[in-house]
């Protein structure tokens, strides 16, 4: 079996430091693949890029918001997904409120932006892990049937090997119990998945200098297993008006690993084929 690679900036359309980061990297062949954010505040630009350039975007699918103070809105309008400032911040806002057919309206609502801004679509993902089962709630059962629907492939890892290393440590029985059914939902609706999955989870304070953020991520690459594993990164330009980044800091790295092209050397080193989602079906194994 073969080792192959999806290279991946999420976020696209999260802000137009991150949009432009996405375009330059898309448009310099440095990703192989985006994800745009629907409800998020520059998601037009963003798609209007996308549908311009003829870049393929996945579904970022987005059920809540990153920060209490700047909420994002639904699409949909259901009621469940909102407290009338805007999409829950957090997960335990979901767990308690959302209603699975509100989500369900505004997974539609988001493919239909994304389809009616002109833009190809070849996949689905998540933001924040919302409907990966993290909050007790069956959410990923409404992303399979929305996928399955659309006839998209699924950002979730069959292995649990994605987890260990987000815990940084080993997976708790009922955790690895949980993750075994979700993939097992996901195959009986014949959805294609990855084999695994990579992003960084470490803050700031850990990572210190960009060197060690290189260091992970060419570790990952060079550890990828047969099959396809996802690796997926958060590029920006630095904030604008802002002169401490804070943690914004990790995507300003992210977008220079980038720009480095040094993933994809270290891909052709190892003599992993560098893929996109749209040829996941080609490759995926059965």
């Amino acid at each position: 079996m073969s080792r192959y690679l999806i290279i991946n900036a999420d976020d696209f359309g999260y802000n137009p430091e991150e949009t432009m980061a996405i375009d330059e990297l898309y448009s310099k062949g440095l990703i192989s693949s985006t994800s745009l954010i629907s409800v998020a505040p520059d998601a037009k630009s963003a798609a209007e890029i996308a549908a311009n350039k003829k870049i393929p975007v996945g579904i970022h699918l987005t059920i809540n918001s990153d920060s209490e103070a700047d909420r994002w809105q639904s699409l949909s309008g259901a009621k469940s997904l909102s407290d009338g400032k805007g999409l829950y911040s957090n997960q335990i806002g979901l767990a308690l409120h959302l209603r699975r057919k509100d989500v369900a309206a505004e997974l539609e609502a988001q493919y239909g932006f994304v389809e009616k801004s002109g833009c190809q679509i070849d996949h689905a993902d998540n933001h924040c892990g919302t409907m990966y089962g993290i909050n007790g709630r069956r959410f990923y059962i409404d992303a399979y049937e929305f996928c399955r629907k659309h006839s998209l492939p699924y950002r979730f890892p069959k292995s649990p090997d994605f987890i260990e290393r987000q815990l940084g440590r080993k997976v708790p029985s009922p955790i690895l119990a949980l993750h075994k059914k979700i993939v097992n939902e996901g195959l009986k609706r014949n959805i294609v998945m990855l084999d695994d999955l990579v992003a960084n989870p470490w803050n700031m304070q850990r990572i210190g200098k960009i060197d060690a953020l290189l260091d992970y991520y060419l570790k990952a690459v060079e550890n990828c297993k047969d099959g396809i594993t996802e690796i997926f990164l958060h590029p920006s330009y630095p904030l604008e008006n802002t002169e401490n980044q804070g943690e914004w800091t990790k995507r300003i790295y992210e977008f220079e690993i980038l720009k480095s092209g040094a993933l994809l050397e270290k891909a052709e080193k190892e003599n992993i084929k560098v893929i996109s989602w749209a040829q996941i079906k080609e490759y995926a194994s059965k």
